[in-house]
Formats: structure tokens, sequence, C-alpha cells
């Protein structure tokens, strides 16, 4: 019975997150296939961003549990917003590169030095540094979001957002009209 209401908050924990990355990296997949069909150039590889935004979903929350004790009281939450965008965008290239290391160790039969400098040579190609443009670009704006519902609160967010008003009952769930 423990280890279901584990599963079920860790699973709470990381969906939004996941939503997040999910149609993010799928939008980017979708406009990589979509501009290299243009071309009738075929992907070396197939859009594996289910797994990616799984992968992304818990480094943020393996990122956030790490960093759980920064202070950051009284600071404008631009900082917030670009220490994590940092944090996690560091976090993706050391994963991106260990899973790109792993698969070509893996499917290529290569040795570990061998893959380790195919997947340096990797990185350093325009494709790679545009999707990973497009990577900062959007763990910006998921920061930036999530920083402003830390500090509004989720369920003002909720109403500001999608009109929704909190239950009445709950403690902290005044109506937002006389507070604001």
């Amino acid at each position: 019975m423990r280890m279901l209401k584990w599963l079920r908050e860790e699973f709470l924990q990381i969906l939004p997150v996941w939503i997040f990355f999910f149609l993010s990296f799928g939008l980017v997949a979708l406009i990589r296939s979509t501009t290299f069909a243009e071309y009738h150039i075929k992907p070396l590889e197939p859009p594996e961003y289910l797994l990616g935004s799984l992968l992304m979903a818990k480094v943020v929350l393996l990122v956030d549990a790490l960093m759980k004790n920064r202070g950051r009281r009284g600071l404008p939450l631009i900082y917030g917003t670009l220490g994590n965008t940092g944090l996690y965008f560091l976090a993706a290239l050391v994963l991106h590169y260990a899973e790109q290391t792993i698969s070509r160790i893996r499917h290529q039969h290569l040795g570990l030095a061998q893959a380790n400098h195919e997947a340096l040579l990797a990185m350093g190609e325009p494709s790679f540094w545009a999707l990973m443009l497009a990577v900062l670009a959007l763990t910006f704006g998921f920061c930036m979001i999530r920083e402003m519902v830390r500090y509004i609160g989720v369920d003002r967010f909720m109403e500001m957002f999608f009109g929704w008003r909190p239950r009445r009952g709950r403690p902290g769930a005044e109506d937002i009209r006389r507070v604001s």
C-alpha cells in the first residue's frame, strides 16, 4: 500500500512536467521531420521524444530535489528562472551525451572511447545546436511559467489562466477577487 501511494505521488509530480516536455519535444520532432521531408532527407534516427520527455521530466525533478534548499527570498523571479533554465539545460546536455554514447555502444558495437569520440563530434554539428537552442527556449518557457505559478500559487494561476475558481471549504481557497 505504501508503495502504491509513493508511486501515485511520483506520478502526480512528474505528470505536468512530462506533459510539457512531451508536447514540446513532439513539436520539435515534427518541425525536424517536415523540414527534412521538404528536402527529401530521411532523419537518421526515429523520433524518441516520448522517452526523451520522460527523462527530461525526471531530470527536472532530480535537479529540484538536489537544489531544494536554494535561498531566493526577495529576489526577482528572473534569477530563479535563469538559474533553473541553466541547470536543466546542462542536465539535458549531459543526458543527451550519455544517451548518444550508450546508443553508439549498443547499436554500432563501438568501444567506449570510439563511441565517446563520435558522440562529441555529433555534438559539434549545426543540427545538434539548433535542436539544443529549441530545448533551451522551451526550458526557459517552462521555468518562467513554473516560477510564476510558485509565486502566485496554483489556485490563483488556475483562475487567472483557465477561469477556474478554487473549491470552497479548503484552507487558503478564498475568493481571489477579494484577495487581489
